[in-house]
């Protein structure tokens, strides 16, 4: 197990959890409908894109975050 920050919070994954499973767990924890266009995701302050969430791979204190994405302009 590994310690990843969600948030604010530290939180045990499983060694080798891509960030796409971290954002269908949380999504899951709050009730919401598997969806992952609903949020948009940062790692250590990069943003990284929803079509790249299954191949990164977590490590050992990366700071995530997650937040509504905005649209327009």
């Amino acid at each position: 197990m590994i310690t990843i920050k969600i948030n604010g919070a530290d939180k045990q994954f499983p060694e080798g959890i891509a960030l796409s499973q971290v954002v269908e767990e949380l999504q899951r924890e709050a009730g919401q409908a598997l969806d992952p266009t609903l949020v948009a995701t940062a790692v250590n302050e990069i943003f990284v894109p929803r079509q790249q969430r299954a191949e990164y791979i977590l490590k050992a204190q990366d700071e995530v975050f997650t937040f509504s994405p905005i649209t327009g302009g």
